[in-house]
């Protein structure tokens, strides 16, 4: 068997037995023309009885992203059909992250509104809304403009039962190394994802091998597999960063299967890392 037969045919299984569908989120540089229109970063969408969402301590959480359910193509990830997911974090030096407790949502937030009003204007949600302190810490560096397509993705090579079944796969063991290279930067796909898999540049916080070093207190994070958002870093064609998460990484959002079935976003699990 040829060295690129083999890592095509290993490709091919590991794609059969983890292929999931997806949505994929392409960004485009652009101001959306409405506040509550689908978008990343910049102003969010505030009702007008409604004030930004803030910590216990009662610091601002600041804006991340924001989709239009209705928007997405038809697909079995289980989201409610109408209204808008959102999403918030405290953007200090840590970006929002809880490494003690992923799911404790102090610092992080997720909203869905059921309907949107349309009088809302930018002019009515700049009075409430501030940017953060420190522009640095702020992963997005412009507003952006999203659309939505459907796809699928496979499991990333830092999934937490990723090792389980690349151990099944017949060739994988023989894989040269630079064949091995070639199969992580497939399996590793980059790109902004509402369902499917996430993937992790470094390791998955669901991994309870890895419970000693990053999860000490023992959280139950195992049901949460239903990904809300995957916002992965991104430069434009011109090499200027759009999204920057820590040295290129990416963050996530996940739900469990029965939080989403009831509408109840108050558990959702929020990570980010990098390479």
């Amino acid at each position: 068997m040829s060295e690129h037969v083999q890592i095509d045919e290993v490709l091919k299984q590991y794609r059969a037995l983890t292929q999931k569908e997806c949505i994929r989120i392409k960004t485009h540089e652009r101001t959306p023309e409405n506040v509550f229109d689908s978008k990343f970063g910049g102003l969010p969408y505030l009702p007008h009885d409604t004030s930004c969402p803030v910590t216990e301590s009662g610091e601002q959480l600041h804006f991340l992203a924001q989709y239009h359910l209705d928007e997405l193509p038809p697909n079995n990830i289980g989201l409610p059909s109408i209204g808008m997911l959102q999403f918030w974090v405290l953007m200090d030096e840590y970006m929002g992250i809880n490494n003690d407790n992923h799911i404790i949502n102090d610092k992080h937030r997720v909203i869905y509104y059921e309907t949107i009003d349309q009088s809302v204007t930018r002019d009515d949600v700049q009075k409430k809304y501030t940017y953060p302190e420190h522009e640095i810490y702020n992963p997005v560096f412009k507003e952006l403009a999203i659309t939505f397509e459907l796809g699928q993705n496979v499991m990333s090579f830092g999934d937490r039962y990723s090792d389980g079944i690349r151990s099944k796969i017949d060739g994988f063991s023989n894989l040269s190394e630079s064949d091995h290279n070639k199969f992580w930067l497939a399996v590793n796909e980059e790109g902004h994802f509402i369902g499917g898999h996430p993937v992790y540049p470094a390791h998955d916080v669901r991994d309870t091998r890895y419970s000693e070093t990053f999860n000490k207190l023992n959280i139950d994070y195992s049901k949460h597999d239903v990904l809300l958002l995957q916002m992965d870093s991104e430069m434009n064609d011109d090499g200027k960063n759009l999204i920057v998460w820590g040295d290129v990484g990416n963050a996530h959002f996940l739900i469990t299967k029965d939080d989403l079935a009831c509408r109840d976003f108050s558990n959702v699990l929020y990570e980010w890392s990098c390479y």
